[in-house]
């Protein structure tokens, strides 16, 4: 049963609303959002078990929760801390801001029965309200404003009754979320998002289910990664054991590639066909480090067009490097650094994304690519994609590559580098279809596979530069000194023309020695930013290397 008591101004309100200005206008303190999760208007969280599915069109604002004497001073008679702010939410729609406090009540204060509590400040369209459920209990500040809502009443009551202490309902909360929610499009912090991939409050089905996915995909995003590296291990531990000693026999034959005659080999391709399509997996850096070696190949016979899957091109013309407002895959450096490579060359770059919803996504890939051909009948593109764009031939569905041959006319030479893992001497393998058309271990249409063991590295990025250490300092390190902490090295250039769109070229783990941190460089300007798992800036300044 809900209470609902009115009362004029009272003593403990005047101060509450006190408290949403300095609420609104500090630096957080607080723990508990750590472990906050979201989906849409759906809310869980997983250390104080509380869960809120709360009404369309609300927002989640940062919980901030500074000056705190002044906090303690004024919530001391309701037992209230700054440090028990776990939420703030906005309803605008009625015109509500919202702030959750949570406690553990003693022993004797323990109801065996949910409560309810509301008391209303009419005159301030303030209420304060509790929820209780054994020694669990959720308090909330709730400011609303009567001209949109005459019934604010009656939508405190509502809220009530959808908080849940105790209950994750699982139907409104997935890793899709979590992702969605704590890897934002511009400027992500790919450490806190993984932290809160792994530690989410939902059950893995293992193998390559959601959680891995996107687990991989934001730690692919960061080198000298352990966690990335078993994640890896195990997603290819199946087809090593399925390839390795069939790589091993195939390796003495003629028309078998090897490092760099693997080059040679495509070089021949290129003079012959004018579109090559080559696929990726979305969690290997070394997939795009390879895209970005053959450029040079492809531009030397003639290629002068790269259109890439899921990129968009901005508006904002100005930019000639990638940006985040390309599209998720360029957030990842070596993606970008296969972007600048290509605008360096001479590439036009673009992408063939199918944007209508309605539509089917392949056939519309395939129409995109063909805009193209249509400008200029005698281009010749390379085409990149993930996984199965690249087929021409299947059994289950229609792929891109299958309606661009057939709408072109042109019979694309599709490498596929997804497929094949196996332990090998060489960095690269590129190995013909004839030798896997009589087994079932390979299950595409590609006209060639690579084998790809090429470990990123800056210095592959910068052969021909000086690479010196370089030390930053900032006393906060030391509160990280047995903690891995993100890194993130920006071209000072690309950073003063677009500052937070800006893509690194290089990000990476690693655990501060007291109050320094090291690594190497080219010789060079930058921007430095060192970020937490728990979505903290610790550093954030220009250095130079020389």
């Amino acid at each position: 049963m809900t209470h609902i008591k009115t009362f004029g101004i009272m003593y403990r309100f005047s101060h509450l609303l006190l408290l949403l200005l300095l609420i609104s206008c500090s630096s957080s303190k607080s723990k508990l959002p750590e472990n906050n999760y979201f989906n849409r208007n759906y809310f869980y969280n997983d250390s104080l078990k509380v869960g809120i599915d709360f009404d369309k069109n609300v927002q989640f604002r940062e919980v901030s929760s500074d000056k705190e004497k002044e906090f303690k001073q004024l919530l001391k008679s309701n037992k209230i801390s700054p440090k028990d702010l776990f939420l703030v939410a906005d309803c605008k729609e009625k015109g509500v801001e919202i702030y959750f406090f949570y406690k553990n009540v003693p022993s004797s204060s323990i109801n065996p029965n949910n409560r309810k509590t509301v008391v209303s400040d009419t005159v301030n369209n303030t209420f304060f309200f509790e929820k209780q459920k054994g020694k669990r209990k959720v308090l909330g500040l709730v400011k609303t404003n009567a001209a949109k809502d005459n019934t604010p009443s009656i939508f405190v009551t509502d809220l009530l009754n959808k908080i849940a202490i105790d209950s994750l309902n699982t139907s409104k909360m997935s890793f899709v979320s979590i992702f969605a929610k704590n890897f934002p499009s511009v400027h992500p912090n790919p450490l806190f998002a993984s932290k809160k991939l792994e530690t989410a409050p939902l059950k893995s089905k293992g193998g390559n289910d959601d959680k891995f996915q996107f687990l991989s995909t934001v730690n692919s995003s960061m080198s000298n990664n352990k966690l990335y590296d078993s994640l890896i291990v195990s997603y290819e531990k199946e087809r090593k054991q399925n390839f390795n000693s069939l790589i091993v026999d195939l390796s003495n034959k003629e028309d078998v590639y090897k490092d760099n005659a693997v080059f040679g080999k495509i070089a021949e391709i290129a003079k012959e066909n004018q579109v090559i399509m080559l696929n990726e997996d979305h969690y290997y850096p070394k997939h795009r480090l390879f895209a970005m070696e053959l450029l040079e190949t492809l531009k030397a016979n003639g290629y002068n067009y790269l259109s890439l899957e899921g990129f968009n091109i901005t508006s904002n013309e100005k930019e000639s490097t990638p940006n985040y407002h390309n599209g998720i895959y360029t957030d990842e450096p070596y993606f970008a650094h296969f972007i600048r490579k290509a605008i360096a060359l001479g590439f036009t770059v673009s992408g063939h994304e199918n944007v209508d919803k309605g539509g089917d996504r392949e056939m519309g890939q395939a129409k995109n690519i063909m805009k193209i051909l249509e400008k200029d009948p005698k281009a010749k593109i390379f085409v990149y994609v993930g996984h199965n764009h690249i087929e021409k031939k299947n059994e289950k569905k229609n792929w891109m590559a299958e309606y661009f041959k057939e709408l072109s006319g042109i019979n694309p030479i599709t490498i596929n580098q997804t497929v094949i893992c196996a332990d090998t001497k060489q960095d690269l393998t590129l190995l013909p279809r004839k030798y896997f058309n009589d087994t079932t271990k390979v299950k595409s249409s590609a006209d060639y596979f690579l084998v790809n063991n090429l470990k990123p590295s800056l210095k592959i990025i910068f052969p021909n530069v000086i690479f010196k250490k370089t030390i930053i300092k900032d006393a906060k390190f030391s509160d990280y000194k047995n903690k891995e902490v993100l890194i993130e090295i920006i071209d000072f250039k690309e950073f003063d023309l677009m500052k937070n769109l800006a893509i690194p070229i290089q990000s990476f783990l690693m655990i501060p020695k007291g109050k320094e941190i090291n690594f190497e460089l080219p010789i060079g300007k930058y921007h430095v930013f060192v970020k937490t798992d728990n979505d903290k800036t610790i550093y954030d300044d220009d250095i130079i290397v020389n």
